[in-house]
């Protein structure tokens, strides 16, 4: 893969259901990144993408936990300048920590905040690329729905999909 373009990220998550035949692996589903959500088991991939759609990093957690939860450990291994986010990732400890490391901030605030924070929409319009990238790869079956036991086997089939459709 070529390299990485340009010195802003954009992070996001998406749900991935457990088919039944995944859904009893040795060991518990805690341990494969299985929760339990409204709409039964899920697994979340959370993913950072630069400018062009190309992953940075890709980490697997349990349906049920919020994004805001998987965000240091997605951003701590990257070398950024600027991150973009949806409201999810929305909290002042998050803001804080990122303003510590010397990265810009886009994230537009949750609606339930007493004094918004600004944000550039112009920047944050550019966040579709990491909503393409999961939709690229969830265009195969087996990342669309999980149908693997371990988490490190449909790890390593998201990186697969990532790797064949790679734009070219």
């Amino acid at each position: 893969m070529p390299e990485l373009a340009g010195e802003t990220r954009f992070i996001d998550s998406t749900f991935v259901k457990v088919h039944q035949d995944g859904a009893n692996p040795a060991g518990g589903q805690q341990c494969q990144d299985m929760g339990r959500t409204k709409g039964g088991l899920n697994t979340k991939v959370h993913a950072a993408v630069d400018k062009r759609g190309n992953p940075e990093v890709l980490i697997l957690g349990p349906g049920q936990e919020a994004d805001i939860s998987m965000a240091k450990e997605v951003v701590s291994s990257m070398d950024l300048e600027k991150l973009v986010a949806d409201k999810g990732y929305d909290s002042n400890a998050f803001r804080a920590w990122l303003h510590e490391q010397g990265i810009d901030v886009c994230i537009p605030p949750r609606s339930n905040r007493l004094n918004p924070l600004p944000y550039s929409k112009r920047t944050y319009r550019k966040r579709h690329v990491v909503e393409n990238f999961f939709e690229r790869i969830k265009r195969f079956r087996r990342v669309a729905t999980r149908y693997d036991k371990l988490s490190i086997t449909f790890l390593g089939f998201v990186c697969l999909a990532v790797i064949v459709s790679y734009p070219k």
